[in-house]
Parts: structure tokens; C-alpha cells; sequence
């Protein structure tokens, strides 16, 4: 806006209202090139601009909305896997032990019964040579 369009504006509002409201208008209105007033166009530009990144926003939101909803799925099927699987491998150990454990008596009454022979064994010959020796 050129200094002589300024001067006009003020001399219409001091003609149609008073000399304070002009001043305080023209404050309001900084001199400014025209080049650097938004037109609508620029207005309708900008919105269109802020439009489409309102439109992103939304379905980048319903996108991470989506995927945090599959990585739930996913995480509760994985959890459920592993207790099945640590429900198995208690199931398989709880086995484990019992074989062994029926291995581990059967060893100790081999072992007795091997001992108690051997014990009668050597009493015999001790009593044999002891009958002998009488």
C-alpha cells in the first residue's frame, strides 16, 4: 500500500467517523508491500495444504491404531504359546523325574539284593571255615 493510498484511507475514516478511530485503524494497517498481503487464493492454498495433512494425521492415527491392535493379537498368542509350552515342558519334567526315579529304585534294589548275596556268601564260607576249624 502506497503512502498516498494510506494517506487517502485516513482521510475517508477521519470523514466518516473520528481522528482516533482513523489513527487507531491505520496503526492496525502496517505499511506493507501487496506482494506480501495473502490473497484467498493463498488462503484457499493453505487450507487445502492443511486439509490434506488433517486427512494424514487421520489416517496415520487409524494405521498405528491398526497395528498396535495386531501387535496385541500377536502378543497375547504368543503368551498363550508359551504357557502351553512351559505347561509341556512342566508336564515332560514331571515325567522325567518319575522315570528316574523308578530307575533309581530299581538300582538300589539290585544293589541290596547283590549285597545280601555276597553277605550270605561270605557268612557260608565263614561259617564253613568255622565249622571246619571245629
Amino acid at each position: 500500500m502506497s503512502e498516498q493510498e494510506r494517506s487517502r484511507l485516513y482521510a475517508w475514516f477521519c470523514d466518516h467517523a473520528d481522528e482516533p478511530l482513523a489513527e487507531y485503524v491505520m496503526s492496525c494497517l502496517a505499511p506493507a508491500p501487496l506482494a506480501d498481503i495473502a490473497t484467498k487464493a493463498d488462503v484457499r492454498d493453505l487450507a487445502a495444504k492443511i486439509g490434506a495433512l488433517v486427512a494424514q494425521r487421520e489416517a496415520d492415527r487409524k494405521e498405528t491404531a491398526a497395528q498396535r491392535d495386531t501387535d496385541r493379537k500377536e502378543t497375547a498368542a504368543l503368551i498363550g504359546a508359551l504357557a502351553a509350552q512351559r505347561e509341556a515342558d512342566r508336564k515332560d519334567a514331571a515325567e522325567q523325574r518319575e522315570a528316574d526315579l523308578r530307575t533309581s529304585r530299581h538300582r538300589h534294589y539290585w544293589a541290596v539284593g547283590i549285597m545280601t548275596t555276597l553277605f550270605g556268601a561270605n557268612m557260608t564260607v565263614v561259617l564253613g571255615s568255622l565249622l571246619n576249624a571245629l
